[in-house]
C-alpha cells in the first residue's frame, strides 16, 4: 500500500463557517479532486477508560475509530481537520484505520478554492447532541 500523502496545511483556511451556529470551518484554498486525500484526523489517542475518568469530557471533537480507542482531536496534537463541520451532503468522507488507530479524510468530489469542507457525522454523534442537524 503507497504511503499516503498529507497535503500542507497552507492548502486549508480556518474562518467562520457558512453553517449558523457552528463556529469555525475548514476552506480549501485550493481546488481538491474527487478521491484526493484532504488530511488526517489527529490528536491524542485515548481509551473510553480515560474518558469515563473525565479525560475530554464534553468534548466535541472525539472520534470513535475502535470498540476501545478514540482520536481526541483537540490540543497540541490536533490539526486543521477538527473544523470540518457536518453536513447531509458532504463532499469529504472520512476513513477508519482500526488496525492503525487512525483516520483520514478524502474527497468525494471536486472541491472548488473557497468552499469549505463537509463530513456527514452519523447518526450515533447526534444522539447526544442538543439539537438536530439540517
Amino acid at each position: 500500500m503507497p504511503r499516503l500523502r498529507h497535503p500542507p496545511e497552507s492548502d486549508f483556511e480556518v474562518k467562520p463557517s457558512s453553517v449558523m451556529g457552528a463556529g469555525q470551518g475548514l476552506f480549501v484554498r485550493r481546488a481538491f479532486v474527487e478521491d484526493e486525500l484532504l488530511g488526517p484526523y489527529t490528536g491524542e489517542l485515548i481509551t473510553y477508560i480515560d474518558l469515563a475518568a473525565g479525560r475530554f469530557s464534553g468534548s466535541d471533537y472525539l472520534l470513535g475509530i475502535t470498540e476501545t480507542y478514540l482520536i481526541a482531536g483537540e490540543g497540541p496534537q490536533a490539526n486543521y481537520t477538527r473544523y470540518i463541520n457536518h453536513s447531509l451532503t458532504p463532499n469529504a468522507l472520512l476513513v477508519v484505520s482500526a488496525r492503525w488507530k487512525r483516520a483520514h479524510f478524502v474527497a468525494t468530489r471536486t472541491i472548488e478554492p473557497g468552499e469549505e469542507v463537509f463530513f456527514d457525522y452519523g447518526e450515533e454523534y447526534w444522539r447526544n447532541a442538543d439539537f438536530v442537524p439540517s
